[in-house]
């Protein structure tokens, strides 16, 4: 895949990774600036138009018209008063936390999805040494609503934005645990407590996060918790 390609795909879609496209953003600096900077576009234009519905919606559409303006018969009336219930109860349906209800699909995924960035697509990370800067991290978090509140205390590998599915990103990080890599994804994705997990030889967790989650995951004889525990307490609101 040449440049213009790559800038093409990623044009189309930014939070693309598959294996051509994130050969080309691990081999080049400014590869990963692109892809960086495509990623927070399509974040921030995600929030954007993410707008609430306002409570009184209802009753601005339906009661438009005062009945001081226009004679209003009976059989209109009851037709505006059921309409307004109906649609009030769509909105109040659409108000539900139904993630208290029913497990969403990328929470029941978050495991199965950062084992995939570990089997098939860490390689890549593992051989790169990039010593980022508090200041690269804090750059990076601020996407998911995050900074740092302290020094991070491991040394950094690796540093980047990665796609979790089709609809969701994450902040991915590779750093030194006391038994070999760590590797972390923050994600906006939110999960309703801790899960600790092993799969293929590895030890993780899923820690809720205020505005989504952390997965960590690291060699199995390493303390993962008490990782967890440390970076959360690093992490604060970036308001």
């Amino acid at each position: 895949m040449d440049d213009l390609e790559f800038r093409r795909r990623l044009l189309s879609a930014p939070k693309d990774r598959s294996d051509e496209v994130l050969h080309k953003i691990l081999a080049d600096k400014n590869n990963r600036q692109y892809a960086d900077n495509l990623t927070s576009l399509d974040n921030k234009l995600e929030q954007a138009f993410n707008v609430d519905v306002p409570d009184d919606l209802a009753d601005k559409i339906i009661f438009a018209h005062s009945p001081a303006k226009k004679q209003v018969s009976m059989s209109s009336r009851m037709f505006a008063l059921a309409a307004s219930i109906i649609f009030t109860i769509g909105l109040s349906v659409g108000q539900i936390n139904w993630g208290q209800v029913f497990i969403s699909p990328a929470y029941a995924n978050l495991e199965g999805m950062a084992m995939e960035h570990i089997i098939h697509g860490e390689q890549f990370a593992y051989d790169i040494d990039e010593n980022n800067s508090e200041q690269e991290v804090n750059a990076k978090l601020s996407t998911y609503a995050y900074k740092l509140n302290g020094s991070f205390p491991f040394h950094l590998y690796y540093l980047n934005h990665c796609s979790f599915g089709r609809e969701h990103s994450a902040l991915h990080m590779v750093f030194a645990g006391k038994e070999g890599k760590v590797t972390a994804f923050i994600s906006k994705i939110k999960v309703p407590k801790a899960n600790v997990f092993f799969q293929k030889g590895l030890k993780g967790e899923i820690v809720p996060l205020e505005k989504g989650s952390l997965v960590l995951i690291g060699e199995e004889n390493e303390n993962i918790q008490a990782l967890s525990q440390k970076i959360t307490l690093l992490l604060s609101l970036n308001t």
